[in-house]
């Protein structure tokens, strides 16, 4: 009979293991082979059952996720850092103007080429679509999860009529922090609804040098009571883009809160204090200007001119509401504004509409 062979490397350890463990005799009274067994059995003990800690369990969460490519869970109570708001926020709008841009091009090419819905459905276009509007959403979700630990969102801006979730959270996250803007004329020049100066001798606005590690010099709007070149007085003009002069304001936040006055427009009088103050300010502009004016081919106090200066005036009054709620809110100081400070003219408290 002959004898059973095993693998030259486990047979090495096994002739190893059985001179420690077991005596002659025991493996001569045994037949070719079986001991190998008896002296596996003998030799494995069991493992010592180890508790999971918090730790252990926190890892073994983490590579379930992996595995199964669902998100890692996070800590609902923690303050999402503003620079990840202000990711989520940006890859929704971003992501929402390449799909409508897309759906929009589609559907023009739709109609010249006589094709149908049912079409786009078969070729799996709808689908596409559908995905992408999911994506928006899983976004949007993600954002709110995160507002919740936000007391400016909590106590202020969740109880207005016509701000939701996205816009909270940009205007929160491209604010960053309000500790930064001791005036609200600051945050209205950091958001684009301040002033800067144009000087007419010089038929410029005044700027600032701005260079650059490669070594480029752009000149970037910046508002002087005297202007740097002439020393001439300059006067104040609307911050507004100028040829060849780099903005002196956050894009994003300026179109953030033309936005929430936009929202405003659209909500019902009965419900939002923010379109009654815009009804209000708009007839208030038909009262000074009933007519409208024609100067260098440009027209002005026309239904759509004055309608921008209203929605210029409510994004300026809610800005200064943020500010005001945000500041006292991390027990800050609030200054009245310069027209109420210097100017004796009234001003619209902070208000809620829930």
């Amino acid at each position: 009979m002959k004898k059973a062979t095993l693998p030259s490397r486990r047979k090495a350890t096994i002739k190893k293991v059985v001179k420690k463990k077991i005596s002659k005799s025991d493996v001569s009274k045994t037949k070719v082979g079986k001991p190998v067994k008896k002296v596996v059995k003998k030799i494995i003990k069991k493992k010592p059952t180890i508790k999971k800690t918090a730790q252990s369990k926190k890892q073994t969460i983490k590579k379930d996720a992996k595995k199964k490519n669902v998100p890692i869970p996070f800590k609902d109570t923690e303050e999402i850092p503003h620079f990840l708001l202000r990711n989520l926020v940006d890859i929704y709008y971003d992501f929402q103007g390449q799909r409508i841009q897309t759906q929009l091009r589609i559907g023009s090419s739709e109609r010249e080429n006589s094709l149908t819905q049912e079409d786009l459905s078969v070729f799996g276009i709808t689908t596409i679509f559908e995905n992408a509007q999911n994506f928006e959403k899983d976004v949007e979700k993600l954002i709110v999860r995160q507002l919740k630990n936000h007391a400016l969102y909590n106590q202020y801006l969740e109880k207005i009529q016509g701000i939701g979730p996205l816009l909270a959270a940009g205007l929160i996250a491209y604010i960053d922090d309000i500790e930064k803007f001791d005036h609200v004329s600051s945050l209205w020049q950091y958001s684009g609804y301040g002033m800067n100066r144009y000087c007419d001798e010089c038929k410029k606005p005044t700027s600032v040098d701005v260079k650059y590690e490669t070594g480029k010099v752009a000149k970037k709007l910046q508002p002087f009571e005297t202007c740097p070149i002439c020393n001439g007085k300059t006067r104040t003009i609307l911050q507004k883009r100028m040829p060849g002069y780099q903005s002196n304001w956050n894009d994003r936040l300026k179109v953030l809160a033309w936005k929430a006055a936009n929202s405003f427009v659209k909500q019902s009088a009965a419900k939002s204090k923010y379109r009654k103050l815009y009804d209000k300010i708009k007839a208030e502009e038909h009262r000074k200007h009933p007519t409208k004016k024609i100067e260098k081919g440009k027209t002005f106090f026309n239904d759509g001119h004055l309608h921008n200066r209203a929605m210029r005036k409510v994004s300026k009054i809610f800005l200064a509401h943020v500010w005001q709620t945000w500041r006292r809110q991390q027990g800050l100081e609030t200054t009245e504004p310069y027209a109420k400070q210097l100017l004796g003219h009234s001003v619209v408290e902070a208000f809620t509409d829930k």
